[in-house]
């Protein structure tokens, strides 16, 4: 049997990643750079520099692996790791780095037999049988195999098996684990591809090994990050939910790997930044149902509402520019990057909507005022007959300055039709009146007739809409809404064509919610599976619902204060702050580095945590995300950086379509 070994990832830097020193001074936790590094590591076929290479077992020539890493390569991606690396690095990128060709694994692919494959996949049953079968075909020059996450020893041995049988072995010049099992699409904004995750945890029918699968898969995205970042955080957690199941996992994988001869945490960037030296991170886990409020409400600052109006995704948003609404018509719609490399959305990605209309038209108008000062300076070189060297520095100086003003007009068109395809949103949904009754409603102004006078079929909006609103008053309700007033709303929104299944679920978990409190201390029933649905729904939410249903109004009631900031903000700032008291005693409190079994938690008197990470489990938004971000620059706030991931970063309608099936279900 061959001797077909791992090896870590080399997390040492080059010359390629000074750009990641920058983002280390500026901000601990930057997460998108040190990822991008090491999917550029993985492309150049950089050797892990402190092991021993694999290719030296297989007596492979070093100069010959060294020309092989500066040839052309084909790169072969499964469909989550492909949306790894495609808001990481553009088709250019990877023409830098060699990559001729990416193809997809578990696609039919030809023969090849003189081009190294770099595979970069996740360690899946599926991926390895498929790797196994261009072993036997023998497809490829040589094999670079790179996996998200740690590959099972099972499946190392069955590669090791496939590639002896297949005649390759000689040919298989590494088997890494890289930990770049999750998505960034921000240098502090991450998630794990996991759409179904809320449905998963919610849904009394789903399985319990289904529901054990996701607990691990969370688990194992978060571990690659805190990798990444070479940081073994302090774990906070709400109790009772699938949040407090997650944290336990993550707790004991650190706690292995901290173990391990081969520790993933030690080296890298932390060695070589001082990160050791840094106090560190506190990672805040939440369930969902926390702040279901944040899901469903509607936007009015400017990436918000094109990730949840024009269905942004991995960073790119189409757009039909002809079509006054942005839905696209039978024209091909414009696909458009929206990253931080583009200036405009770098400063106005927070900024309310009608700010950003204002700042197109600055920017447009400043365009066109260094366009009439090339033509001036173009014109005055023409006429400048007498002084021939000072005619040629005009027309130089105007020619030079041209590359930029086309690059500039090309990013205020880009933002032109977006706000144009927003704006046509707006009008025909009434969105701005959707945003104003929200926030009302969320610092305890509202009124029931302004509601209603949306929800009414003649009022403006989707049917999807009006059920958006219907739940954020029904949430808002901290008092309870009157069974009449209740009938009225359900009414309402038949007569628009809602489906009202999305409300009458969340009635009935805010139902059961009090039925748990009132049951609390009273027997196991809750515990055992019964055959009766009932039965099921109470089991069920008595163990991973009840506590945070009940966190619904309670986040709400953090609104009254008259400082607009989202529960979840609120709630991890007095985590960060690290102080024993009320506000946080309901949250688990988990050190991987705390000796076994020793009891840990805050002390009076302990330093606040200045670097944080928040993860939502069950879907997230940018809602949330702008929240936290503005932490940073509050004075009271202890945070000095804050990453936030979730399971996946939601638009409301499809969270609302999720809501619906689950009251379906139930009905």
């Amino acid at each position: 049997r061959t001797n077909l070994s791992r090896q870590r990832p080399s997390r040492s830097i080059h010359h390629r990643s000074t750009d990641v020193r920058a983002s280390v001074v500026v901000m601990v936790l930057s997460l998108r750079p040190r990822q991008r590094h090491a999917v550029i590591e993985l492309l150049n076929l950089t050797k892990n520099s402190n092991k021993s290479s694999i290719a030296a077992s297989f007596g492979a020539n070093a100069d010959a692996d060294a020309d092989e890493a500066n040839n052309y390569k084909l790169l072969i991606l499964d469909a989550f790791t492909h949306d790894v690396i495609a808001p990481l690095v553009t088709v250019k990128d990877l023409r830098d780095h060699g990559v001729t060709l990416h193809l997809r694994l578990r696609q039919e692919r030809e023969q090849i037999p003189d081009v190294p494959a770099v595979y970069f996949v996740s360690p899946t049953p599926e991926n390895v049988k498929a790797i196994s079968g261009d072993f036997a075909n023998s497809l490829y020059d040589a094999y670079h195999l790179n996996f998200a996450s740690a590959l099972p020893a099972s499946a190392l041995e069955e590669l090791a098996t496939s590639a002896v049988r297949g005649g390759v072995d000689g040919r298989v010049k590494c088997v890494r684990d890289q930990y770049l099992g999750y998505v960034s699409l921000e240098d502090d904004l991450f998630d794990l591809a996991i759409d179904d995750g809320y449905r998963l945890l919610h849904d009394p029918r789903v399985a319990e090994k289904d529901v054990e699968r996701l607990i691990a898969n969370v688990t194992t995205g978060l571990f690659s990050a805190c990798v990444t970042l070479g940081q073994v955080p302090v774990i906070r957690s709400q109790r009772g939910g699938a949040a407090e199941m997650v944290a336990k996992e993550l707790e004991s994988r650190i706690r292995d790997a901290l173990a391990q001869r081969d520790n993933p945490f030690e080296g890298g960037l932390r060695a070589q930044y001082g990160g050791s030296s840094v106090q560190r991170p506190l990672l805040c886990l939440f369930d969902r149902n926390f702040d279901l409020t944040a899901m469903l409400q509607h936007a009015w600052t400017y990436q918000p509402l094109v990730h949840d109006v024009l269905r942004m995704r991995l960073n790119r948003v189409d757009v039909d520019a002809d079509a006054p609404t942005g839905v696209t018509t039978g024209a091909k719609p414009k696909s458009y990057t929206l990253e931080h490399s583009d200036p405009f959305w770098a400063e106005n990605a927070s900024a309310q909507f009608p700010k950003v209309a204002e700042e197109v038209e600055a920017e447009l108008a400043k365009y066109k005022e260094a366009i009439k000062r090339v033509n001036a300076q173009a014109a005055m070189a023409d006429g400048d007959a007498d002084a021939l060297g000072n005619s040629t520095a005009k027309l130089a100086d105007a020619v030079q300055s041209l590359p930029e003003l086309q690059e500039k007009k090309r990013v205020i068109d880009k933002h032109t039709n977006i706000a144009t395809a927003l704006l046509g949103s707006i009008k025909q949904r009434g969105l701005d009146e959707y945003y104003a009754i929200e926030e009302d409603l969320l610092v305890g102004k509202g009124d029931k007739p302004s509601v209603m006078s949306l929800l009414q079929a003649t009022g403006r909006g989707s049917a999807e809409d009006k059920v958006r609103l219907a739940i954020v008053y029904t949430l808002s309700a901290t008092e309870g809404i009157l069974p009449q007033d209740a009938e009225e709303i359900e009414g309402a929104l038949r007569a628009s064509g809602a489906n009202t299944s999305a409300l009458a679920y969340v009635k009935r978990m805010m139902s059961l919610n009090a039925s748990l409190k009132n049951m609390s201390g009273g027997g196991d029933a809750g515990h055992r599976r019964s055959n009766s649905s009932q039965g099921n729904i109470l089991e069920w939410a008595d163990k991973l619902y009840g506590q945070s249903i009940n966190t619904i109004t309670k986040g709400v009631k953090n609104l009254l204060s008259g400082e607009r900031v989202l529960p979840i903000a609120v709630a991890f700032d007095a985590l960060m702050a690290n102080q024993p008291g009320p506000e946080t005693a309901d949250y688990a409190y988990l050190d991987p580095k705390a000796p076994h079994g020793k009891p840990v938690g805050p002390r009076e008197g302990d330093p606040a945590f200045h670097d944080g990470i928040v993860f939502v489990i069950g879907g997230g938004n940018y809602l949330e995300y702008r929240s936290l971000v503005e932490l940073k620059s509050r004075e009271r706030a202890n945070v000095r950086s804050v990453v936030y991931g979730s399971t996946s970063l939601c638009h409301s309608e499809t969270f609302l379509s999720t809501l619906a099936s689950l009251g379906a279900a139930a009905s």
